[in-house]
């Protein structure tokens, strides 16, 4: 169980993590803006709804810039569809806001769990939304991977900072695609695969096959050897989860 930190600990203790790169989802109030602009946008959209989830969405994002910014730590943004491994450089924390999609693509870039990754579910679903049948707003975020929410962040991250966190290797899967010339190593990922031809209406023939992972007892890490090659297993991803006294 993890240590509770009060966030006005902050300008005491010097952070763990110093240089935090922020990654930042992109609405579909933004999204759908962009098309309207190019007339494309569809006609059955509830735009005050989409403006309110963006609202509350940029209020979250501000409120973390500002918190990190009190903890005296170097601070970077980028759009999660503008994400690249360039970003990550000289990073040694990911800060995922938004929500469990915004979290996966950021988890794509990392490799051999060597920069932590926070969750931070930037609009939860609400109580009363959690207990009925009819969603009255399906476009909040989801956020079971994220260790907090837009309503308890500053005790979160001051913990994450100051040492009063876990962390938990996660296991991911990667999948090597090979054709008769060709071979493509896809990005490791969290929770599915999806196999896909890019038309809808064309039939794909694959072979696939699932691999046993074997611990490799002689090596001090938490990598896993298989017997075939067609997919292979990682424990190199780390996630800052919920603890128990949450």
């Amino acid at each position: 169980m993890s240590t509770m930190l009060s966030s006005n600990l902050s300008h005491s203790l010097s952070p763990n993590f110093r240089n935090i790169l922020v990654v930042i989802k992109q609405t579909a109030f933004e999204e759908y803006s962009q098309l309207k602009l190019r007339g494309l946008a569809p006609k059955a959209l509830r735009w005050e709804r989409l403006e309110n989830r963006y609202k509350a969405h940029q209020n979250c994002v501000n409120n973390l810039l500002d918190i990190l910014q009190n903890h005296g730590v170097e601070i970077s943004c980028v759009n999660r569809v503008e994400l690249d491994r360039q970003h990550l450089a000289n990073k040694d924390l990911i800060v995922a806001v938004g929500g469990d999609g915004t979290v996966l693509s950021a988890a794509h870039f990392l490799d051999h769990g060597t920069i932590p990754l926070l969750g931070i579910n930037s609009d939860p679903i609400s109580e009363e939304d959690r207990d009925t049948k009819k969603k009255t707003d399906e476009r909040r975020s989801h956020g079971e991977l994220c260790m907090c929410t837009a309503n308890n962040m500053s005790d979160g991250i001051a913990r994450v900072l100051h040492g009063g966190a876990s962390f938990t290797q996660r296991t991911r899967i990667q999948c090597v695609v090979k054709s008769t010339f060709s071979e493509t190593r896809l990005v490791p990922v969290l929770n599915d695969l999806l196999i896909a031809n890019p038309s809808p209406a064309a039939v794909s023939r694959f072979r696939m096959g699932w691999m046993v992972p074997v611990a490799n007892e002689t090596s001090d890490t938490h990598e896993n050897n298989i017997t075939l090659h067609e997919h292979n297993i990682h424990n190199n991803t780390s996630l800052a989860e919920r603890s128990s006294s949450q």
